[in-house]
């Protein structure tokens, strides 16, 4: 049996979720209530039940139940997900969803870009996670419905919501390298309005981030506030607003050229706003409007060491027009228009400061009997390098309601930055954008006994950024559009309950690989794979997680060889009443010792301890 849903229920998702852009499920039969529970909108960009696209959901209590508090480990625990850190909580993280590049991904917040415009990368671990309330993974091509960087996937993040009545919470944690945390935040409403509001300090001592450095500790804190409010106006039209800002400070090293006493101090400010309307014009068209902005600021100070003082500031603004139509029943057509301006400005004398990019989309979705649908096309005219056309095309069989099969393919593509174009002197204003085609099958099967899921995939990425010498000057090197590179992979995820435990594991085999040589992409491990085990009983709640990464490589050449290496986590939870809970963890049990980057060193044994109040 296909699920189906009616305007009604279209309506009212995209209420709910107001062009923030989420993923999701397997199809399968369920109540009214528990198919806008389920109802995401991600990874079509419009609400969606029967998602296509290989789809992870991680929920606040989630993130409750395995006490990660940051960003990227947090996401380095899902399907297809590896992750780079450069010494330890809050220093410099990377992710690769399917060995495609750090900003091959696209980040999403509330609906809102979130990234760099210079680096073109973002800063996940200045992300507070006490301030998420759901984050929504799809996994593989996507700038058929978004535009740049959704080569790997889209991840978003939905900040905390607000919720009817009245309702305040709060928590405190202590734990090794005298790392604090502590939070706050009330979330309330009626049946017109609903509000959240929290605040967040997270702090630690940190470890000594580079192994031929100072033997010092290399801190780190954060301090964070988020709003959300929405506004039901009348029955069929509905405000949203909501706010974050985090502001960070970071001690760390000075790099491979710095001297051995020189200290690296950066200040960094990540803030995310945007306002949106949602109005049902008829019974089957749904209006959508959401203007935003991102920024990412960025100031860096030298101590002991002859690196200049240096700020980097960037904004990224837009807005979004999208109308959901429902042509009739089980066929739904998304038409979208994006309007986009990444502005700069810092204390490098960049050529160029600014650019916009325009778009449209289309995108369509069926169920028709065993049958799944979804074929999208964007256009992109950005004002540095001119046009660029994408698509995505989704086909899914039903073989029974526990089995489901599924191909699709795509195009995408990722803009050069602005340091990539216009940095001072090496700056390189021809370059085009990197390009990919990728495809993917796989299978998701769901019975009385596991819900699993099991993916093979290939993308290929042409016109690849890197740096290579001029043909004027083979002493100056520029980034040039000259490398190609290959993903090829197989990933399968799978949960259970078994003897009154929750059970859930994943597991990725891929090799991410240089055309030109055959070598590794740098930074990017062939297997990866993570098992977590919870089991409540009574008040107590207990549970093991288990995280599995081979070697990889540090450098292009594949000379330099990181190790492999696996950490067990435990963690335990007591409910004292209905209000309060404590809860203990330790991660990285057996205090193994690894590197995800040449001389940086990671976290050690670590343990916390935590008190919470949730009426």
């Amino acid at each position: 049996m296909q699920n189906s849903y009616g305007p009604k229920a279209l309506r009212t998702s995209v209420r709910l979720t107001l062009a923030a852009i989420a993923v999701s499920s397997i199809p399968f039969s369920v109540t009214a209530d528990e198919q806008l529970d389920a109802m995401t909108v991600t990874a079509n960009r419009m609400p969606s039940l029967n998602v296509l696209a290989p789809t992870t959901v991680i929920t606040r209590a989630d993130i409750e139940r395995l006490q990660i508090n940051d960003l990227p480990s947090l996401l380095s625990r899902q399907p297809g997900i590896d992750m780079t850190v450069s010494g330890g909580i809050g220093k410099v993280s990377s992710i690769h969803i399917r060995g495609t590049n750090s900003d091959h991904v696209l980040f999403l917040v509330d609906g809102v870009k979130w990234h760099s415009a210079t680096l073109g990368g973002t800063s996940i671990q200045d992300f507070p996670v006490e301030q998420v309330e759901r984050i929504e993974i799809v996994r593989g091509s996507r700038s058929g419905l978004y535009g740049s960087e959704a080569i790997g996937g889209v991840i978003q993040i939905f900040t905390r919501q607000g919720q009817q009545g009245f309702t305040p919470y709060a928590k405190a944690s202590y734990g090794s390298h005298d790392s604090k945390q502590f939070s706050a935040g009330v979330s309330g409403g009626d049946e017109l309005t609903e509000y959240n509001l929290s605040i967040n300090h997270q702090s630690t001592e940190g470890i000594n981030a580079r192994t031929d450095k100072n033997l010092d500790k290399d801190g780190y804190r954060s301090n964070s506030v988020s709003a959300n409010v929405k506004h039901k106006v009348t029955d069929n039209v509905e405000l949203t607003a909501s706010i974050l800002r985090a502001e960070s400070h970071n001690d760390a090293d000075a790099g491979k050229w710095g001297s051995a006493a020189e200290i690296n101090t950066s200040n960094n400010t990540q803030q995310v706003l945007q306002a949106g309307i949602t109005a049902d014009v008829t019974e089957d068209w749904a209006l959508n409007l959401q203007l935003g902005e991102s920024r990412d600021e960025n100031d860096n100070s030298d101590i002991g060491g002859f690196t200049p003082t240096s700020n980097f500031n960037t904004r990224h603004r837009f807005v979004t027009l999208i109308n959901t139509v429902n042509i009739f029943q089980e066929h739904y057509l998304n038409i979208g228009l994006d309007y986009i301006v990444d502005d700069i400005d810092g204390s490098a004398d960049y050529a160029e400061t600014s650019r916009d990019n325009k778009a449209i989309f289309i995108s369509w979705q069926a169920n028709v009997d065993q049958f799944s649908y979804l074929l999208s096309v964007r256009h992109d005219d950005n004002e540095h390098f001119g046009s660029k056309n994408t698509g995505t095309a989704e086909w899914g069989y039903q073989f029974k309601p526990t089995l489901q099969f599924v191909m699709s393919a795509g195009t995408s593509f990722k803009a050069p930055t602005f340091n990539d174009l216009y940095w001072p002197f090496v700056g390189n204003k021809d370059l085009q954008p990197e390009e990919s085609t990728s495809w993917t099958m796989g299978l998701n099967g769901k019975n009385d006994l596991f819900d699993w899921g099991v993916n093979i995939y290939h993308t290929k990425i042409d016109d690849l950024i890197d740096w290579a010498p001029t043909s004027y000057d083979p002493n100056i090197w520029v980034p040039t559009n000259i490398n190609q590179a290959k993903v090829k992979g197989l990933e399968f995820d799978i949960s259970t309950v078994l003897i009154g435990a929750d059970i859930s594991a994943n597991a990725s085999f891929l090799k991410p690989e240089d055309e030109a040589t055959g070598n590794l992409l740098a930074r990017r491990s062939q297997r990866l794979a993570n098992i977590h085990i919870d089991k409540q009983k009574g008040a107590w709640s207990t549970g093991a997680s288990l995280k599995l990464r081979g070697h990889s490589f540090d450098n292009a050449s594949n000379t330099i060889r990181l190790g492999g290496y696996g950490l067990l986590d435990l963690r335990v939870s007591y409910k004292i009443d209905s209000d309060w809970s404590v809860q203990a963890n330790i991660k990285n049990v057996f205090d193994k010792e690894y590197q995800t980057v040449k001389d940086y060193n990671s976290l050690d044994r670590t343990g916390m301890v935590t008190l919470s109040y949730t009426p």
